[in-house]
C-alpha cells in the first residue's frame, strides 16, 4: 500500500509540475517561442522572435554585427528560456522593459591573483581571507598560499586580507583593465591574544564558509592547549573539539562522531600515516615545532579526500624561512626537541628541521642500575627501555612566482625493550626479553605551478613505509646445556602514491578543484620466523611471511559556488577503484554542503557525504598498537562504508567577539568490521578473515560550541549528545549494541588568559561519559569438569550458570558491552613565562599541572573472588596527577 502511496504522489507531483510548465509558458508576460533555424545570423534571429511575440530589441548595430551565426531550434519555450539559450555563450546580455528587450556588452572580467606570505619569512600563508568591500567578492588562499579573484573591469577595488594572527592589509587599485598579479606580504601580529577582525562588511569564515564540521588549527593554538608532560600535541588538541572521543584516558587516540580508531585518515603534506603514536598513545607522531597548519574534517569532506569513513587530520609542515635563520630548542621532562630553519639560498631555496626525541630511557637507566644492584645472586633482574624519536625536514624552492618545488622526509621510530634475567649457581643463567620496534618512514616531493591567473596545479609524489617488529628471546641453562627459543613477528604496509590536483576559477562565483590520485600498496600482514634449540634438537630457523599488493585509484571534481550574497554551494564527486586478488571494487562518493546567510552574522548550513573504507586495523583492545595489523579488503570483506548528513547553524556577535555554532549529525554504516563472538575457541589454523564478521553502525547526535574570539582571554565551551551502536548477525546474538565509545555526553572547556606580554594562563577542564566494556558477571562450568558436581554437562537450553561456581568456570558474558565505566573528568592548567632576550630571541618557561586534582579515571575492571564462589570487581585508574616543566629557547 505504501510503494502504490509513494508512486501516486510522485505521479501527481509530475502532473502538476508538467501543468505549472505549460501554464507559465502560456503567460502573457512570458509568450512561447518556436524557431528552427541553422547557420542564422543573430539579426534574423531577433527578427523571428518580434514578428512572433511582438517585442521589439534595442541595441547599438555594433554590438552583434561580429557574432558568429547560430543554430536553436526550440518549440514553443518561454521567450525568457529562448533568450537564455540564444545568448548564453556570447558577450550579449539583456535586460527587458515593458515590450522592450535592450541588449548591452557584458562588462569584462579581470583577475587578482597573487601568493599571500609572511613577509618575514616568506612562508605562504593558508586559508588567508582575500576580500573586495567594493563589491562584495572574496576569497581564501589554497595550501600553497595562491588566490585568484575575478572582479569586473573598469571598476575601482579594494581589498581586505585578513589571517588569524597577522596585520591586517588594505589595499586599494584604482579602475582595473588588465590581470593583475598582486603579491601580499603579511606582518605578524606581536600580540597574539588580541586577535581583532576588522571591516564591516567582513564576516568570520565560520559564518561565511560553506563547509560544516570543519577546523583550521595552527601552531600557536596547539601550544596554547595544556596536555601530558607539557608536550604540545595536534591530537590532544583535537580532542578538546565536540563530536571527538579520546577512547582510553590519557591517550592520543581519537574516534570522531561513533566512527573507530582506524577509521581516520592522517595526512602529511597530503599523504597518508598508519601509525601516529608513541607509546601507545602518550604522545602523538607529530612534532609541533614542525607544523604550519591543521585542516581537521569531520563531515561535509572535501572530494579530494577518500579512504576513511570518519574524520581526515591534514597536515601542513612549515616550508622555512627564506629570508634568515631561526630556530628552537626545547627541554622538557620526558623529550626534548631542536628546530631550525632558514635560507639555502636566500629569497630561493629554504629548508626546515625538527628533531624530537624522548630520554625516558636516559632517565629510567639509573633508577634500574641501583634497583638491579640490591639484588642478589638467583634474584631476577629488570631488563627495560623506552625511547621514540621523530624527525621532520622540508626543503623548498622558488623556481620563480609562478613556479615552486618542494621535497620533504618525516621519519618516526619507536623501540621497547622489557625482560627480566636471572644468575645462578654454575654458570647457570635465565633470560627472557622481548623487543618491539615500530615506526613510519615517508619520503615526498612535489611541484606547484600557476598555468595562468586562473589555473593552479600541484603534482606529488610519496612513498610511505610502516613496520612492526615484535622479537622474543629465550634462554636458560649452563654451558653444559642451554635451551635458546627465538621468535620474530613483523608486519607492515609499503605505499608508493601519485597525485595531481588542480584548482581553476573561470568567474568570481566559481571555484573549480578536481584531480585524481593513485597508489600502489603492499600489505604484510604476517612475517613470523622461529628456531628453538635444547642442545639435543636444534631446529631449524622456520618462516613464513605473506605480501599482498593492492591497487587505488581516485578521480574527483568539486566546486566551490557563490550563487548570490547569500547562498554558497559546494558540491562534489569522487570515484574510487581498488583492485586487490583478482577482486576489483568500484565506488562513486557524492560530496555536498551549503551555506545560507540570513544575515551577516547568522548562517544555516547543511551538508551529505560518502566515505569508502578499503583497509582496516584489526585489534580487540581499547587503544591503537603497533602490533595490530592493517588488513586491506578481500574476497570475503567488502569495503565498509559510510553515509553523513549534517546540518548546523552558525553565529557571530557583531563585535566579532563571540561565535556560536550548533551542529547535528547522522552518520548510517556498513560493512563494519568486529571479531566474532568466541573467535578465541576456533582452531588455530583458521584464517584470519573467518574470525571476523560484518555489519552495520550508526551514530548520530548534536553539538554545541561557543568560542570568546578576542580579548585577553580567549577560548571555547564545547558540549555533545550522541549516540553509537552496531548491528552483527554472529554478534550479541543479532541484537543491536552500544560500541564501546559509545559517550553520551561530553563537555570541554579550554581557556586562555593573556595576563601581561610575558604571562599566559592556559587552563582545560574535560567530563566525558565512561566506556563500555563487556564484563562477565557470572562464570559457568566447564564440559567435563566435576569439581562440584558428578558428570555435569550443560546441553542446549540448560541453565549455563550452575550455583557455586568459583574463578575455576568460564566467563558468562550475557551482552556484548554490558556495562559502562564511571564518567571521566580531568582538570589541566599550565603556565608559560616569556623571557625576551636581545636580537629578538626569546626563553619560554612552561610549567603544567595533568590531571590537577588527580582524579583516576577507570578504564578497566577486573573480576577478584573471595573465598569460595563470591567475587568482587576491582576498577582499575591510571594516570594520576603529573606535573611538568619545560624550557624553550627561540632564536
Amino acid at each position: 500500500m505504501m510503494q502504490f502511496h509513494s508512486k501516486f504522489s510522485l505521479s501527481l507531483l509530475l502532473c502538476l509540475m508538467l501543468f505549472y510548465m505549460k501554464a507559465k509558458a502560456a503567460e502573457p508576460g512570458d509568450p512561447p517561442v518556436t524557431l528552427d533555424m541553422k547557420q542564422a545570423p543573430i539579426r534574423e534571429v531577433l527578427a523571428e522572435i518580434t514578428r512572433q511575440t511582438g517585442i521589439h530589441f534595442s541595441y547599438e548595430s555594433s554590438l552583434i554585427k561580429n557574432l558568429p551565426p547560430v543554430n536553436i531550434k526550440i518549440t514553443r519555450k518561454a521567450l525568457s528560456d529562448c533568450l537564455q539559450t540564444l545568448f548564453r555563450d556570447s558577450p550579449v546580455t539583456y535586460t527587458r522593459s515593458g515590450k522592450f528587450i535592450i541588449l548591452k556588452k557584458k562588462p569584462q572580467k579581470v583577475i587578482i591573483s597573487g601568493f599571500v606570505r609572511d613577509k618575514a619569512s616568506s612562508e605562504s600563508l593558508i586559508g588567508a581571507s582575500i576580500y573586495d568591500t567594493r563589491s562584495r567578492r572574496g576569497t581564501t588562499s589554497n595550501a600553497d598560499g595562491f588566490f585568484s579573484l575575478a572582479l569586473e573591469a573598469g571598476k575601482e577595488a579594494a581589498l581586505h586580507i585578513s589571517y588569524v594572527g597577522y596585520d591586517n592589509l588594505l589595499q586599494s587599485f584604482p579602475a582595473l583593465n588588465k590581470d593583475t598579479i598582486f603579491p601580499v606580504l603579511l606582518t605578524t601580529r606581536q600580540q597574539l591574544a588580541e586577535v581583532v577582525v576588522t571591516g564591516e562588511h567582513i564576516s568570520s569564515s565560520l559564518v561565511q564558509a560553506p563547509e560544516i564540521g570543519y577546523t583550521r588549527i595552527n601552531k600557536e593554538a596547539i601550544k596554547q592547549t595544556p596536555v601530558l608532560f607539557g608536550e604540545a600535541d595536534i591530537i590532544k588538541t583535537l580532542q578538546t573539539l565536540p563530536g571527538v572521543s579520546a577512547g582510553m584516558a590519557g591517550l592520543a587516540g581519537m574516534y570522531v562522531r561513533g566512527g573507530n580508531g582506524d577509521d581516520n585518515l592522517y595526512m602529511i603534506e597530503g599523504n597518508p600515516l598508519y601509525q601516529v603514536n608513541h607509546i601507545g598513545g602518550l604522545f602523538s607522531a607529530f612534532n609541533a615545532e614542525a607544523v604550519k597548519e591543521v585542516d581537521f574534517f569531520k563531515s561535509a569532506f572535501p572530494a579530494r579526500y577518500g579512504g576513511r569513513l570518519s574524520s581526515v587530520v591534514d597536515v601542513h609542515t612549515k616550508d622555512g624561512n627564506m629570508k634568515e635563520y631561526h630556530g628552537s630548542a626545547m627541554l622538557g621532562l620526558t623529550s626534548g626537541s631542536f628546530n631550525l630553519e632558514g635560507p639555502i639560498v636566500k629569497d630561493r631555496t629554504s629548508f626546515n628541521f625538527a628533531l624530537r626525541r624522548s630520554w625516558i630511557d636516559v632517565l629510567s637507566m639509573p633508577v634500574l642500575a641501583i634497583w638491579n644492584s640490591t639484588r642478589g645472586n638467583g634474584d631476577n633482574k629488570i631488563i627495560a627501555r623506552y625511547a621514540f624519536t621523530d624527525l621532520n625536514l622540508k626543503i623548498n624552492h622558488q623556481f620563480s612566482e609562478r613556479s615552486r618545488g618542494y621535497a620533504g622526509l618525516y621519519w618516526g621510530n619507536d623501540f621497547l625493550k622489557g625482560g627480566e634475567k636471572r644468575n645462578g649457581e654454575n654458570e647457570y643463567e635465565k633470560k627472557d626479553v622481548s623487543k618491539l620496534r615500530w615506526g613510519n618512514l615517508m619520503a615526498f616531493a612535489g611541484w606547484s605551478y600557476v598555468f595562468n591567473n586562473q589555473l593552479f596545479g600541484n603534482l606529488n609524489a610519496a612513498y610511505t613505509h610502516y613496520s612492526s617488529k615484535l622479537q622474543s628471546d629465550f634462554s636458560e641453562g649452563s654451558d653444559a646445556g642451554r635451551v635458546t627459543q627465538k621468535k620474530i613477528v613483523q608486519n607492515g604496509i609499503e605505499d608508493v602514491s601519485v597525485r595531481a590536483n588542480f584548482d581553476y576559477h573561470p568567474l568570481a562565483s566559481h571555484h573549480l578543484h578536481f584531480g585524481t590520485n593513485y597508489i600502489y600498496h603492499q600489505f604484510h600482514p604476517e612475517n613470523i620466523k622461529s628456531h628453538f634449540s635444547n642442545g639435543l634438537i636444534n631446529t631449524p630457523e622456520q618462516s613464513a611471511s605473506s605480501t599482498l599488493p593492492a591497487h587505488e585509484l581516485g578521480i574527483y571534481i568539486e566546486e566551490d559556488w557563490k550563487v548570490n550574497r547569500k547562498l554558497y554551494l559546494n558540491a562534489g564527486l569522487r570515484f574510487g577503484v581498488y583492485g586487490i586478488d583478482g577482486q576489483t571494487y568500484t565506488s562513486l562518493e557524492p560530496r555536498f554542503s551549503t551555506c545560507f546567510r540570513l544575515t551577516s552574522r547568522l548562517s544555516l548550513k547543511a551538508s551529505y557525504a560518502r566515505m569508502n573504507q578499503y583497509v582496516h586495523q584489526i585489534n580487540d583492545s581499547y587503544i591503537s598498537l603497533p602490533t595490530d595489523t592493517w588488513m586491506p579488503v578481500s574476497r570475503k570483506l567488502r569495503p565498509m562504508v559510510s553515509d553523513q548528513v549534517s546540518l548546523g547553524a552558525y553565529y557571530d556577535t557583531r563585535d566579532k567577539n563571540y561565535s556560536f555554532s550548533v551542529e547535528g549529525y547522522y552518520k548510517w554504516m556498513k560493512h563494519l568490521m568486529d571479531y566474532k563472538d568466541n573467535y578465541q575457541f576456533l582452531p588455530p589454523t583458521t584464517d584470519w578473515e573467518d574470525k571476523l564478521t560484518q555489519g552495520k553502525g550508526r551514530s548520530y547526535g548534536i553539538e554545541f560550541i561557543a568560542r570568546k574570539e578576542t580579548g585577553k582571554v580567549t577560548g571555547w565551551m564545547g558540549y555533545t549528545l550522541s549516540w553509537n551502536d552496531r548491528r552483527f548477525a554472529e554478534i550479541n546474538g543479532g541484537e543491536r549494541f552500544p560500541a564501546k565509545f559509545d559517550n553520551r555526553h561530553k563537555f570541554n572547556i579550554v581557556a586562555n588568559w593573556k595576563v601581561s606580554p610575558k604571562v599566559e594562563l592556559t587552563g582545560s577542564w574535560t567530563y566525558m561519559t565512561g566506556n563500555r566494556l563487556t564484563v562477565a558477571f557470572d562464570n559457568y562450568q566447564a564440559v567435563g569438569n566435576s569439581q562440584y558436581f558428578e558428570n555435569y554437562y550443560p546441553t542446549p537450553g540448560s541453565e549455563l550458570v550452575p550455583p557455586f561456581m568459583d574463578e575455576t568456570g568460564l566467563n558468562y558474558y550475557t551482552k556484548r558491552n554490558n556495562y559502562r565505566l564511571p564518567a571521566y573528568h580531568r582538570l589541566d592548567l599550565g603556565i608559560n613565562i616569556y623571557r625576551p632576550k636581545k636580537s629578538g630571541r626569546m626563553g619560554i618557561w612552561n610549567i603544567s599541572v595533568y590531571n590537577a586534582y588527580s582524579y583516576m579515571a577507570p578504564v578497566n575492571i577486573h573480576k577478584r573472588y573471595w573465598y569460595g564462589p563470591d567475587c568482587y570487581f576491582e576498577k582499575l585508574g591510571l594516570v594520576p596527577i603529573i606535573p611538568s616543566v619545560s624550557y624553550t629557547y627561540k632564536f
